[in-house]
């Protein structure tokens, strides 16, 4: 897979919801808040709806707006995680769409992207890198 840097970014957690047990094993919903830097610049909140299944792997539904100069980035993508010790820090992969009305950056509108993370369940810090995939 060839790819090419889109962005990196730092967020914060700002609430953690643990939504329900279920066989499948636990539903959370947790949401962060941060700043973005590359091709894309700004501000980024983000919810990551989560099944975190036994043996620390986890699926993960994400959703984000980036607020580049005023313009907004919708983000959306499908992931999956494994948590990896000796503190509970999820390491994630996942693939990215986007949709802008920005005719400045109506480009995202036609690229998919390819996000790694990592989580750091006990401080709340979310890093990630975003690739356009090529």
């Amino acid at each position: 897979m060839e790819k090419e840097l889109l962005f990196e970014g730092k967020e914060n957690t700002s609430s953690v919801n643990i939504k329900e047990f279920t066989p499948a094993g636990v539903r959370l919903e947790i949401t962060v808040a941060g700043k973005v830097n590359g091709k894309v610049t700004g501000q980024i909140l983000s919810t990551h709806n989560i099944l975190m299944k036994s043996g620390g792997i986890s699926e993960l539904d994400l959703k984000s707006i980036i607020f580049s100069n005023g313009e907004p980035i919708f983000v959306s993508g499908k992931a999956n995680g494994k948590l990896v010790d000796p503190t509970p820090i999820g390491k994630i992969e996942g693939t990215l769409t986007f949709q802008t009305p920005s005719q400045k950056l109506a480009y995202l509108n036609t690229i998919k992207g390819w996000s790694k993370a990592l989580y750091n369940m006990a401080t709340g810090e979310y890093t990630f890198t975003v690739y356009i995939i090529k």
